[in-house]
């Protein structure tokens, strides 16, 4: 810890009037910066996400489900991938599977997770997709629907859910 000390200046003032002693302003002490506050720790969590199909053989080609889980700090974006990358008649390679994509912000006990479902197959002949993007919110502890479509082609439905668990 840094000591402050205070020095008093006499100065002599002499003129045709006499000498007086005055006292001098003491020069102005720079003021130690304040000691910098510690960002508070985010919030830490296991995001547990069910992909769910009524068919799990998927006439469509479609993938039939899994599990995935992600550990995610707040307001950080976190990914998960799944699947194979298949060439394209072009030459070229496309990823197809599912890809889950999360970032989330704490509302006090909740959470407000912004999500991105995708789910894809193909061959090098055709692609099939359903994509899903959008927020829900989330109570720790239990299961939230966050996205629900249904593949006319595959005459399939798929939901997906998400179980938050705090870590920290």
């Amino acid at each position: 810890m840094q000591s402050i000390k205070t020095i008093s200046f006499l100065v002599l003032a002499c003129s045709a009037f006499g000498c007086a002693s005055v006292h001098a302003a003491p020069p102005p002490v720079a003021q130690a910066a304040p000691a910098p506050k510690r960002a508070e720790p985010r919030h830490m969590y296991r995001l547990d996400f069910v992909v769910a199909s009524d068919d799990p053989t998927n006439k469509a080609g479609l993938p039939g489900g899994g599990t995935y889980t992600l550990n995610l700090e707040e307001n950080r974006r976190g990914e998960i991938r799944s699947g194979s990358n298949i060439p394209l008649s072009s030459g070229s390679r496309i990823d197809v599977g599912t890809k889950l994509r999360a970032v989330y912000t704490s509302l006090g006990d909740d959470l407000l997770l912004d999500s991105s479902t995708e789910i894809s197959a193909g061959d090098s002949g055709s692609i099939r997709k359903l994509t899903a993007e959008g927020e829900a919110l989330v109570t720790p502890g239990k299961p939230a629907l966050i996205a629900s479509a249904e593949d006319p082609q595959g005459h399939s439905r798929y939901q997906v859910t998400v179980t938050a668990t705090r870590l920290r």
